[in-house]
């Protein structure tokens, strides 16, 4: 401590402190003493008055006052420039977004994204000549937000590279430029940023896409590129590349199997680049639904690489991100605050087992293409081939870009062709509608995706060991023939077709149970249909059970067109199994009901409603909804087969004797 602070302390008491405090901090403050010097006085006095330093240094602080808030000037100068210079919104999620003039075009960025935080320390800096402070940046975002949320330009949508408006189709380049191509049933054309009714999000991962040109000859080089040795496998890839740019989807799940060798991860990796370009375009099997939707946000294409199955979460969450799904989750460091990830998404997979395993919600979504193993002597290097994309990706792109402009053109007329739908109706009609541009035939994409729907069934039928024996238990039915069971007893009628009454050992899959077997057969109910069985579940008012009723479809019923016939070897009916339980045969696959149900069924599902329904009858008012067909007997048995009789009415084979246990 400097000597000339000494004559501060002399006579120095806490009685005198309030009449002497002045003088010793004006003294400080006079010296122009530094902070260090500032510390060891105040130290001395706190010995001498024998008080708390910290006491004595808040005095300090309040005869100097506020400190000058720099940091708090700093924010003011950031808010001000960046209100004047961009457009402040929100998205209808409640986040901040901004839409900046960058190089003579408009971008759109979060608040609390990198490039915006970025574009506003450059324009600080631009106008002070020094950095702005880490908090005065966010302050300065603090107010921004609530601006944008309270004061901005309104809510509008953000979208991840594609997006409908008006009536026409918007595809983000993902361009440095910020130019985007709008799609109209007149045609397409490159606008830029500042025309498009659209708002884009950007990731740092994505690529750009190359400017869209016309040439001659991109059919063909797009069937050199990709190893397709089927026309079946040709019109699925093309249906779901051109049913990936329509923006309110449904799609399917394109699948790519084949031994090792067959090119699946390349030719997933070029449909990838072909409407999505990124930085790993290929990604390992997800973690958990969490991450799959994530990754989902950022990626108009998903693709999976390399999968050795599929487990059922997966299954089930990719369904959702076909067909329209979300997941909510808590947001961070809150309690009840909530995060919602809602997307909807063309997914591509490969992997060497997938072509069979598939569950059943999954098969109905899937477009599955084979791949044949690539000879030595056709294989060419991945650089002679990547370097054929980058010179036909424009016209590749163009190629699409025609597809989706004929999809809005002619989607009436498409509509009106197709008469049966598979289960992604939307995405069948705007294949269809698309396909004159694409040099398809007519019919094409729906019917190579029935075919490949029933070998997906025969799959399921043929792995599934409760199916193999719902197989071979209505083996010799006649066609026509409905029987009704409780659980209980379909249980023990399936032991009994597969043989498995003494067996202590039982194949994998079987259910434990009759509760188990009512668990899984829901699952088999659209496979059992391509083949011809109809499974159902009902509720008997009287006996207040479930029973289930399984029925052997006529040869010629008008309720079920057929579908194109497929020629498939996998595609089979029940008859003709050996004692294995083997597919033999092929058969037509049943389209799903068109005609309205009738009377006494609306509303139930088509696989609910009984071919045969007795007539002359007069439905009972007291009947439940849904079950009034069958209020023409007057107290329905709890049998086990129900036959149908010359004057339309149903007879029970075998009543319940009294006593006996119903499961």
């Amino acid at each position: 401590m400097r000597k000339e602070f000494e004559p501060l302390l002399q006579n120095l008491t806490l009685k005198n402190w309030a009449e002497r405090r002045e003088e010793v901090f004006e003294a400080l403050v006079q010296s122009g003493a530094g902070a260090v010097e500032v510390e060891e006085v105040l130290k001395a006095v706190a010995r001498t008055l024998e008080v708390r330093l910290g006491a004595l240094r808040q005095e300090w602080q309040d005869y100097l006052g506020p400190a000058p808030q720099k940091a708090q000037n700093a924010a003011g100068v950031a808010v001000k420039l960046a209100l004047e210079k961009a457009r402040l919104w929100k998205a209808p999620s409640e986040e901040a977004w901004a839409t900046l003039e960058v190089d003579g075009h408009l971008e759109h960025h979060p608040l609390r994204g990198r490039a915006f935080r970025n574009w506003l320390g450059r324009l600080y800096y631009q106008e002070a000549g020094k950095p702005l402070y880490a908090q005065a940046l966010q302050d300065a975002l603090t107010v921004l937000e609530a601006q944008a949320l309270y004061e901005g330009e309104g809510a509008f949508p953000v979208h991840t590279r594609l997006a409908e408006h008006g009536g026409k189709v918007y595809l983000d380049l993902a361009r440095p430029d910020w130019s985007v191509v709008e799609v109209g049933p007149e045609g397409w054309r490159v606008i830029p940023s500042g025309e498009c009714p659209v708002r884009f999000r950007r990731t740092p991962h994505q690529r750009p896409l190359p400017l869209p040109e016309r040439r001659e000859g991109a059919l063909e080089a797009l069937k050199a590129l990709l190893p397709l040795r089927e026309e079946r496998d040709w019109a699925l890839v093309l249906g779901w590349a051109v049913g990936a740019l329509n923006p309110k989807g449904p799609y399917p799940v394109l699948v790519l199997t084949g031994e090792k060798g067959a090119g699946k991860s390349t030719v997933a990796r070029l449909l990838k680049a072909l409407l999505d370009p990124t930085e790993a375009p290929l990604r390992a099997e997800p973690k958990g639904v969490e991450d799959l939707m994530i990754a989902a946000q950022g990626n108009l294409v998903l693709a999976l690489d390399n999968l050795s199955g599929i487990p059922g979460w997966l299954s089930d969450a990719l369904c959702r991100l076909s067909t329209g799904g979300g997941l909510s989750k808590r947001q961070l460091y809150t309690d009840a605050d909530e995060v919602v990830l809602d997307a909807k998404r063309p997914v591509v997979l490969n992997g060497i087992p997938l072509g069979t395993g598939f569950r059943d919600d999954l098969a109905d979504r899937t477009a599955l293409v084979h791949l044949d193993r690539i000879e030595d002597g056709a294989r060419r290097p991945e650089s002679e081939l990547w370097a054929e994309f980058e010179r036909w990706h424009p016209a590749l792109l163009a190629l699409l870009l025609d597809g989706v402009s004929a999809a809005l053109r002619n989607w009436e007329a498409a509509r009106k062709r197709l008469t049966a739908l598979p289960r992604l109706a939307d995405w069948a009609v705007w294949a269809e509608a698309a396909a004159p541009a694409l040099g398809l035939e007519a019919g094409a994409v729906v019917e190579a995706f029935y075919r490949v729907q029933g070998e997906l069934s025969a799959d399921l039928l043929d792995g599934d060991p409760v199916a193999q024996a719902v197989l071979r238990l209505t083996q010799a039915w006649t066609p026509g023939q409905v029987e009704e069971y409780t659980a209980g007893e379909l249980y023990r009628a399936l032991e009994e077709a597969a043989g498995l009454q003494e067996a202590r050992v039982k194949p994998q899959g079987w259910p434990r149970g009759a509760k188990g077997l009512a668990r899984h057969l829901p699952r088999l109910q659209s496979a059992l249909r391509h083949v011809g069985l109809r499974l159902f579940s009902r509720r008997d008012p009287h006996a207040k059970q479930q029973r289930w009723v399984l029925e052997k479809e006529r040869e010629e019923n008008p309720q079920n067109p057929q579908n194109p016939q497929t020629g498939s070897s996998t595609a089979f009916s029940p008859a003709g199994f050996d004692a294995g339980l083997n597919p033999q045969g092929g058969a037509q696959i049943p389209q799903n009901p068109h005609t309205p149900p009738p009377a006494g069924f609306a509303g139930l599902p088509p696989q609910q409603i009984p071919q045969e329904i007795p007539q002359g009858k007069t439905p009972s008012r007291t009947e439940p909804a849904g079950f009034a067909g069958f209020a023409g007997i007057d107290s329905p048995p709890p049998s086990k087969t129900l036959h149908p009789t010359p004057e339309g009415g149903w007879q029970p084979l075998r009543r319940v004797e009294e006593g006996e246990e119903v499961v």
